[in-house]
């Protein structure tokens, strides 16, 4: 009896756990939605006539490897004939972070993802020093020097976040730091960016400023480290009744009020048994 109920808060942690990464991953979703327009200025630089993995009949592995490993070579011969651009930059970065999804799910050549793993990094690093403002830039170079574990950058640029945050907020970018840092296990600094945003999202509210986006982002605060979903729920609810069901704001409302009330069952289940 008591090693089942053991089991079944395990499966509680477990959970939880994949909750926050699905939900980190959804916010992380909408950033890289406004880099699908990179694509389109490929054509001003010689990408027009390229047929892509998924308009050939059964595709194969190789075939997107190809792909993404030509678009690079373009890219490339292009920076070296001319400047080296914000757009140009995030369009290399897009494909070197498809070649690594590839390499990874289909290959598992890891001296080939490392290799995509520097050159992603080579590349965050000239967007942070071209956009030094842009927290976007700032926190993908982060979760790239935790991936190759180079530990002396990473406080460094963590701080540097921060501070961006504190001086121009971005609650979409605030929350996957916030995630990042309960993952690096900095309690401190973890604590301390749950309240800033919390405070400040709670200000946005109270003065009535606030939209839907933003009390989504505090009722994630709520369930997942304020240890109050109940009041997550309601807010979920409160931001649905508002939203139309095509809106994307009431889908990851959604999904999120399904999550809570997921492991209210569980937690039901075990206290229960």
């Amino acid at each position: 009896m008591a090693q089942k109920k053991a089991q079944k808060k395990v499966r509680a942690k477990d959970l939880k756990k994949q909750r926050w990464a699905g939900i980190i991953a959804a916010i992380l979703a909408i950033a890289m939605i406004l880099s699908v327009a990179v694509g389109y200025f490929g054509q001003a630089i010689g990408g027009e006539g390229t047929i892509l993995p998924e308009q050939q009949a059964d595709p194969e592995p190789e075939d997107y490897l190809a792909h993404y490993q030509g678009e690079v070579e373009r890219l490339e011969e292009h920076l070296e004939e001319h400047e080296a651009t914000e757009i140009i930059l995030r369009e290399l970065a897009e494909n070197y972070r498809y070649l690594t999804l590839v390499q990874q799910m289909y290959f598992d050549d890891q001296e080939a993802v490392q290799e995509y793993q520097e050159e992603l990094l080579s590349i965050y690093q000239s967007l942070v020093e071209m956009e030094p403002a842009d927290p976007m830039y700032r926190l993908e170079l982060i979760n790239l020097y935790v991936e190759r574990q180079k530990e002396q950058h990473i406080d460094e640029e963590i701080s540097a976040l921060q501070d961006l945050l504190r001086e121009d907020p971005d609650p979409m970018v605030h929350i996957s730091l916030i995630g990042l840092l309960d993952s690096l296990q900095k309690e401190d600094r973890h604590r301390e960016e749950v309240e800033w945003l919390h405070q400040y999202l709670e200000d946005r509210i109270a003065q009535g400023i606030a939209d839907n986006e933003e009390r989504f982002y505090n009722a994630v605060l709520l369930g997942e480290y304020l240890n109050d979903p109940g009041r997550a729920e309601s807010v979920l609810e409160d931001i649905m009744e508002e939203e139309s069901e095509e809106s994307r704001i009431y889908q990851e409302a959604l999904n999120y009020l399904n999550h809570l009330q997921a492991e209210d069952d569980l937690d039901e289940e075990i206290f229960f048994d």
